[in-house]
């Protein structure tokens, strides 16, 4: 049960992050600015800020297809319109993801008081073995990104991917709008996401279980 909890304590945060990450403007700009979106695509200003809202409401609504023009042409290749299929499936797979953990850790929680005298302690326990488990996974996965964040991405498409649609070249709109590095932070920002909360319900845990310890 406490790796069934920990699963869920991983997968809320992460799920959270995505969220933010794919629908928030602020972050959106942060990265185009900070990469330079505007040398690196030819684009204006108001184009890139335009061609990024059109994309995020893509990945927000019900339409099968990213259609995005400039000047009256597509601004992505017909593989890229196919891999951004391919992202929206998969990101709607960790939203019913984070739906489905926060949904456990309520059923937990409330199982937990019903079955126990001592709920609040024995959840307090719960949460404390649980966070330990997310612990050891986030220094295990923190380490595999940090030693080659190159290749650790590249593994995370050939496992969430079936196809090879996500090989893109610098050439084409999406790798100009949002290269490697963008994903990086990110990926720092997910890593943040669950380290907060982590950090946070441990010593919430921990103080609990000290303050309800028999004497």
């Amino acid at each position: 049960m406490h790796s069934a909890l920990a699963l869920a304590l991983l997968v809320l945060p992460i799920a959270l992050a995505v969220r933010y990450a794919a629908t928030s403007e602020s972050w959106w700009e942060r990265g185009f600015e900070r990469y330079d979106a505007v040398s690196r695509t030819g684009l204006t200003p108001a184009e890139v800020d335009r061609v990024a809202a059109e994309t995020r409401d893509y990945l927000a609504n019900d339409d099968d297809l990213l259609n995005v023009s400039v000047d009256g042409a597509p601004f992505y290749s017909e593989r890229e319109v196919l891999h951004m299929v391919d992202v929206k499936r998969l990101m709607a797979r960790v939203y019913d993801a984070g739906w489905a953990a926060l949904g456990f850790i309520i059923a937990f929680a409330i199982i937990t008081f019903w079955r126990s005298k001592q709920a609040l302690r024995r959840l307090a326990r719960s949460i404390l073995s649980a966070c330990g488990i997310v612990a050891l996974v986030f220094v295990v996965l923190a380490i595999i990104g940090l030693s080659g964040f190159d290749a650790a991405f590249r593994s995370f498409h050939q496992i969430f991917f079936t196809n090879d649609l996500w090989q893109l070249t610098s050439r084409d709109s999406l790798i100009q709008l949002f290269p490697q590095r963008f994903f990086f932070d990110t990926t720092v920002l997910i890593a943040l996401a669950i380290l907060i909360p982590l950090t946070t319900l441990s010593a919430l845990s921990w103080f609990i279980v000290r303050r309800t310890e028999p004497r």
